[in-house]
């Protein structure tokens, strides 16, 4: 008779992934392994392993989640909806949960550069470049003023979370995370009306 082993837990991935940003996020590159993220997910470290052959591909892995995109998809025809949804991810990567791994991977990128600068890389160009072809697409379709910069606009949305996270005192910031729908909307609103004027 075939004996059959445990079926494969459809959840690990988002788990370990999870963990790993959490684990990186307190500790850093140096304190960054296999057992503590297998600790904190929890799981075998042989599952790690089969998916990521090195703590680097784990770690590569884990920050492309860094800036999630939205569950439902955005239309692209939206540009307000788009701005919203662009400062909603910035304020998720500085405040929440995910809070101390940007900082850490900014920092150890000088640190570590053959580890982290290409991926400070991935995670800019793979949530801003978009941003900046569907501010160019409201350019083409005449919705902003002729010569608006999309780097710009990118830019300021940036800018303006920023400002937010810093003029708002530390024991403060979680309500900015629970606020965050509110706060990217205004963040966005304010941009599209400084660039309209």
């Amino acid at each position: 008779m075939l004996m059959r082993g445990r079926p494969a837990d459809p959840g690990i991935e988002k788990r370990v992934l999870t963990a790993a940003l959490t684990v990186y996020g307190e500790v850093g590159w140096a304190g960054f392994t296999f057992d503590a993220v297998a600790r904190r997910a929890p799981v075998g470290k042989a599952a790690l392993y089969r998916r990521w052959p090195t703590k680097e591909d784990l770690l590569l892995a884990a920050l492309e989640r860094l800036a999630e995109r939205p569950e439902e998809p955005l239309n692209p025809n939206d540009l307000r909806g788009c701005l919203t949804a662009m400062a909603g991810q910035v304020i998720a990567m500085y405040v929440g949960p995910k809070a101390m791994v940007l900082p850490r991977v900014l920092i150890e990128a000088g640190q570590y550069p053959a580890h982290f600068e290409e991926m400070v890389q991935n995670i800019v160009q793979a949530r801003f470049t978009g941003g900046r072809c569907i501010v160019q697409a409201a350019l083409d379709r005449g919705e902003l003023p002729p010569g608006a910069s999309p780097d710009l606009i990118v830019d300021a949305i940036m800018g303006g979370v920023l400002r937010l996270i810093v003029l708002t005192p530390g024991t403060q910031r979680a309500a900015i995370h629970t606020d965050r729908d509110k706060h990217a909307a205004t963040i966005a609103d304010s941009v599209l009306r400084a660039v309209s004027r």
